[in-house]
């Protein structure tokens, strides 16, 4: 389920580009990510052509045999070629264009480039047995002239780059000269038609070597590249009319003070490739920031209102989290009790000393689960539990961490069911117990009668969108997110499901379809940075959730990147850093949704949007928001606690 999952927006810091002509930069990057369609496209071939040749084996025969004369595969295999020689065509013009003054770089495009078109002429070779003629001694002679410049391409890159980069390409040649030396020895014995049990392995770890090596350049050049949202100039449009647009409309308020907060709200569409959001803030239990604008829908002129809901994915999981706050707080439900203590068929399967903070804190190994769900099965609250009660652990339970993306809302919807003395759900618990006490408009399952005119519908992520955005999402997560064996992977086999589609929205996944407006969730968590007496939140509830986060190492084994999690929220840590000191708490969503409570500075904060983006952390669209609203607040604040709150940030952000 991968709208709900592993956007840890908007956390830290983060630097703008340069811009640039926007045509330019999306030319640009198109041809850099072909270098990843390339090496994708053969990883392909190496795997389902050899599924037309019965008998053929990866292990014992080489690449070029699919490619022989008189071969079964050789049709295929030859009209593939063509299409990967384009796309690795296009990237090295991509290099070649990325270059600028680094001639070095400039060397690798254009060894590229004439790496791909001296494939187009690449002699066959004959079939196992078949004594070698010129068509075979040519092919030995263009694989060699390949390998030269494959290593060529490697050793300018090396120079072009800084040590990292040099390090791994070095590296990558030293295989390549390894492996393909021991590809050289069994060439012999293959007119022979001796046996070569080995032969197919070393030339595939040769490929693969090569091929990643194409995919870490192409990252490392998109990086360096400016986005094209990023370089619009002013005046995204809303609608056009004979070819001429019409600034975006952004209405709400702000207090004195806040003004800056509007003007980057502004900037988000005219250069930041806004479509429709709202950013919301209240300041020491007072609105100080309620802001929307742009259009509803991604594609039509239905602008965005003061009313207007959208659904933020798992910036849900922070509002389920404070259902069980309540329950907390009211004796009904104990952090450090055994989540068996109110669900005794939990503790099948290892999981009896599992304690309720550990299942909050994201290290109970309960990441996947061993069907598909539906959304009938949703609605059967007694069903999901018996499910939910006979899942395995991952991992030992509290030995380790990984975010939960799915599982640990459905976790918390029946530990409410469990606690709660009405057994209400926690939809319903979270409408009765917070919602109408703060008259707040959110929802976890949408009623049917909120008519489809008042939600926002998302522009979803694409795999298309995917590859652009590899130049800022983290190397780790997309190796996870493209793994099929990655706990985060599997993870979101779970419920597959359209983010806009109303019968999803109208059942209860506290993990990630909680629909409402940025007011609703500001205000939601200004009263917990209040102290939260107005929802019964006593000291030692509010205390526990500001406490430090008591984790099983920093690093999240799902996700790949360090991340902390405490009691159901995210928290600050030295590499996700938010709010004002240690004690701030939140939840991200999928795409750049984000808020938090800032019990120090007294501050609630909510960004929504229906342009999803791919931002692990550091969305722009929010950060600047968030800033902003710092800075109104440090402008506004004493001296003397602007010290404290720096000094605090500054602390936590030391390794």
């Amino acid at each position: 389920m991968a709208e709900h999952g592993v956007a840890m927006t908007s956390l830290s810091r983060t630097t703008t580009a340069k811009p640039v002509a926007g045509g330019r930069s999306m030319v640009l990057q198109v041809l850099l990510i072909c270098g990843i369609l390339s090496s994708l496209l053969y990883v392909a071939m190496l795997v389902f052509v050899p599924m037309q040749w019965e008998g053929y084996s990866s292990a014992s025969q080489t690449v070029s045999e699919l490619s022989a004369i008189d071969a079964p595969t050789r049709p295929l295999w030859v009209l593939l070629g063509r299409i990967y020689t384009v796309l690795v065509v296009a990237f090295g013009l991509g290099v070649w264009a990325s270059a600028g003054p680094n001639r070095a770089l400039r060397v690798v495009g254009g060894v590229l480039v004439a790496n791909a078109i001296i494939g187009l002429f690449w002699p066959p070779m004959h079939l196992r047995g078949v004594q070698v003629t010129l068509t075979d001694t040519l092919h030995i002679v263009w694989t060699m002239i390949t390998l030269l410049l494959m290593m060529l391409a490697m050793g300018f890159g090396a120079a072009a780059f800084g040590k990292r980069f040099r390090v791994y390409s070095i590296a990558t040649m030293v295989i390549l000269f390894g492996f393909g030396a021991l590809t050289g020895l069994d060439a012999p014995k293959i007119p022979a038609d001796l046996p070569t049990p080995w032969v197919g392995v070393w030339e595939r770890i040769n490929m693969a070597a090569f091929l990643v090596w194409f995919v870490v350049l192409a990252v490392t050049l998109l990086r360096r590249s400016p986005s094209p949202a990023g370089s619009r100039g002013r005046g995204v449009k809303t609608g056009r009319k004979g070819g001429q647009g019409v600034r975006t409309p952004v209405a709400g308020m702000v207090a004195p003070g806040f003004e800056e907060v509007r003007a980057e709200f502004e900037r988000n569409f005219a250069e930041r490739g806004e479509i429709g959001a709202a950013v919301a803030a209240y300041w020491r239990g007072e609105k100080v920031v309620d802001l929307w604008g742009g259009r509803r829908t991604p594609d039509g002129d239905a602008p965005w209102k003061e009313a207007t809901m959208v659904v933020v994915n798992s910036t849900t999981k922070g509002l389920a989290a404070m259902t069980l706050a309540v329950a907390n707080a009211r004796g009904w439900l104990d952090y450090e009790a055994p989540v068996a203590r109110y669900w005794p068929e939990f503790a099948q399967n290892g999981k009896a000393t599992v304690t309720v903070r550990q299942l909050l804190g994201h290290e109970a190994g309960l990441v996947l689960l061993d069907e598909k769900l539906t959304l009938e099965k949703l609605r059967d609250f007694d069903y999901m539990a018996r499910m939910l009660a006979r899942q395995t652990p991952a991992w030992p339970p509290g030995t380790r961490h990984g975010y939960h993306t799915l599982s640990i809302g459905l976790y918390m919807q029946e530990l409410i069911r469990r606690v709660d003395p009405a057994h209400r759900t926690l939809g319903r618990f979270f409408h009765d117990e917070i919602a109408v006490p703060l008259d707040l408009e959110f929802y976890i399952g949408l009623p049917p009668e909120i008519p489809e005119e008042r939600v926002a519908r998302l522009r979803t992520l694409s795999m298309w969108r995917g590859l652009m955005a590899l130049r800022y999402t983290p190397p780790a997560v997309t190796m996870k997110m493209i793994s099929p064996g990655s706990l985060l992977r599997r993870s979101f086999v779970g419920l597959d499901t359209d983010p806009n589609d109303r019968r999803y929205l109208e059942v209860e996944v506290a993990a990630g379809n909680g629909v409402g407006t940025a007011r609703a969730i500001a205000r939601a968590y200004s009263a917990f940075a209040e102290g939260g007496a107005e929802l019964g939140i006593t000291p030692g509830t509010l205390a526990g959730i500001t406490a430090p986060p008591v984790m099983a190492g920093a690093l999240d084994v799902v996700l790949g990147v360090p991340s902390y999690f405490s009691l159901g929220f995210l928290r600050p840590g030295p590499t996700v850093f938010f709010g004002s000191s240690p004690r701030a708490f939140g939840a991200p969503g999928a795409g750049g949704s984000f808020a938090f409570a800032d019990p120090d500075a007294r501050l609630g904060y909510a960004y929504v949007m229906n342009k999803m983006d791919f931002y692990l952390e550091n969305d722009p669209r929010e950060k600047a928001l968030r800033d902003a609203v710092y800075r109104a607040i440090a402008r506004l604040t004493p001296w003397t606690r602007v010290v404290e709150m720096v000094g605090a940030a500054e602390s936590l952000q030391r390794p």
